[in-house]
């Protein structure tokens, strides 16, 4: 078995292939799409960091606390 990957554009939902001479006469296959970066959001506080790491987390205040201090700790 062998691959082969190229790089395509659509066009209005049709694939082009930029390098069609690569292609077999016919066949099946696989294509990936690749979308923009997207755009960077906004930068959260240290704060608003945590917090939502602790609401991820699913941290109640106590084991919030004791995550905390643990991380601390390990910092010295």
């Amino acid at each position: 078995m062998s691959y082969l990957t190229l790089e395509v554009e659509i066009d209005h939902g049709k694939v082009l292939a930029k390098e069609p001479e690569k292609l077999p006469e016919s066949g099946r296959g696989l294509l990936t799409i690749l979308s923009p970066a997207a755009e960077k959001s906004a930068q959260l506080t240290p704060l608003q960091a945590l917090e939502a790491l602790q609401k991820h987390l699913n941290l109640d205040e106590k084991k919030a606390a004791e995550w905390m201090a643990t991380v601390r700790d390990a910092r010295r």
